[in-house]
């Protein structure tokens, strides 16, 4: 959850800085309102989007589906084994309990607005307008409007009347209530978020916008003009109002007014959204949040995205995938590389220079104490134990702790061990370089292994070994 809202704050601020440089100072009201209510929509939805075909033309060192080591409290699960701790101050969810808090607050503030709203309707009087319906309140000098229904102080002499009323009646029809109740809506269940009350305000300038470039139409731009220099009027605190005297608006609104009317092509600027969207699909379609689940749900997904045999035509193929195979595609995978014993001969000669997959090797890679093990299965997963009691063992989890590090931090490393029996060309990457060094000298300290053999030769055999750290 909490890297969901973290996608869903950077890609508005991607948004929110796109509009504001581009778009913020332009005539193009009606384009700008679809801008801010599509990307704040978008900011909520992209982080669900996973795009397989991305995913899959991703490079391999990106796209992460092998088995992962958790660190600490040991978790008892056939293949792989893994270890798992919860470093954790109690049972209470306090995040959980803070956000339903605030959701309760924020949601008897917006039941405050409906309540205030309908008490000025029962204190005043209304009639209609061109099918919309005027409430006259007395003893005011307000102007607002509020879905189907304007608002207006008794008063406001018959000019400003009908001024207030045409400008509100282009609210109406142009239905802004239903952008400004969106924004509420955000701001109920993301009330810790500053991007949407940002939204809401740059929405609430535009509705405005739109509303005069309309009215000056009917009324007359200097007209119009000269009646908002003369405003000086209280107006209600119901953000979810369009109100015509809104003082920290009046100024934008005049400025706008004397504005000369963009040019059409400059609004080729819109399609500057695009490779921002597709970044974020990439983005999005790479990446999986583990935050929230537990351990033996995440074995099972990793199970479940695991590469299927089909993917693998030939031994060049084979060659090519490290580990992640079921006994049920070890066995069919066997069938086909029974096939083409002759057509693998001819690698014989190079199999000592490159790397076999761990799921379809002769003999794997072993440790001393592996060795006598008969059986490869067994012996794989004797190592595998191995790799986890050594890592569990020495890998320094403080150093997360000392940089500030909470929650999942994962480390992906890469390795090879070769047709020696040493572990080469280690590769790591981490949240924060400390982590990086730290996963490579565990490994790179693991002690010297007898070297797997493939057809009888003795062959290199890669590793790739997510490490993850959870403290909550």
């Amino acid at each position: 959850m909490l890297y969901y809202l973290l996608q869903t704050v950077i890609f508005q601020v991607l948004f929110l800085v796109l509009y504001d440089v581009f778009h913020k100072k332009d005539t193009f009201f009606t384009w700008n309102r679809l801008y801010l209510l599509s990307t704040s929509i978008l900011s909520f939805i992209l982080p669900f989007i996973k795009i397989k075909s991305i995913q899959e033309n991703i490079p391999e060192e990106y796209v992460f589906q092998l088995p992962t080591v958790f660190i600490g409290q040991q978790i008892e699960v056939e293949t792989p084994s893994i270890l798992y701790i919860w470093n954790s101050m109690g049972n209470m969810n306090w995040w959980q309990l803070c956000y339903g808090i605030g959701i309760c607050i924020m949601l008897i503030l917006f039941i405050r607005k409906i309540i205030a709203l309908k008490t000025i309707q029962n204190n005043a009087t209304y009639n209609y307008i061109h099918g919309y319906k005027i409430y006259t309140i007395r003893d005011s000098k307000d102007a607002f409007s509020f879905f189907k229904t304007v608002y207006i102080g008794d008063q406001l002499n018959s000019i400003e009347r009908k001024q207030v009323i045409t400008h509100e009646i282009v609210h109406l029809q142009e239905k802004h209530s239903l952008d400004l109740l969106w924004f509420e809506l955000l701001k109920i269940v993301f009330w810790f978020n500053p991007l949407v009350y940002l939204y809401q305000l740059r929405i609430n300038v535009i509705h405005e916008f739109i509303a005069d470039a309309k009215s000056i139409k009917i009324l007359g731009k200097k007209k119009y003009y000269e009646q908002l220099l003369n405003t000086v009027f209280a107006t209600e605190n119901i953000k979810f109002i369009n109100q015509f005297f809104n003082y920290s608006l009046i100024k934008k609104r005049i400025l706008m007014l004397q504005k000369s009317k963009s040019k059409k092509t400059l609004k080729l600027k819109y399609l500057l959204l695009l490779p921002i969207v597709c970044s974020i699909l990439v983005y999005t379609s790479c990446t999986e949040d583990l935050s929230n689940q537990e351990p033996e749900k995440i074995i099972k997904k990793q199970a479940d995205q695991k590469r299927p045999i089909e993917l693998i035509k030939d031994l060049k193929d084979a060659i090519t995938v490290t580990g992640g195979l079921t006994d049920e595609e070890e066995e069919a995978l066997k069938v086909l590389l029974a096939k083409d014993r002759e057509d693998l001969s001819k690698y014989k000669n190079d199999l000592g220079k490159v790397e076999i997959p761990f799921s379809i090797i002769d003999k794997v890679p072993t440790t001393n104490s592996c060795n006598s093990t008969i059986d490869n299965s067994q012996r794989k997963k004797c190592v595998s134990n191995e790799i986890k009691k050594f890592v569990n063992t020495n890998f320094n989890i403080k150093i997360a702790e000392s940089n500030g590090l909470t929650g999942i931090n994962r480390i992906y490393v890469r390795f090879k061990i070769d047709n020696t029996g040493k572990i080469v060309d280690v590769q790591a990457r981490a949240p924060i370089p400390e982590l990086e060094q730290e996963a490579k000298r565990v490994i790179q300290s693991f002690p010297q292994m007898i070297p797997g053999e493939h057809q009888g030769e003795k062959v290199g055999v890669l590793y790739s070994l997510p490490i993850v750290l959870m403290i909550e």
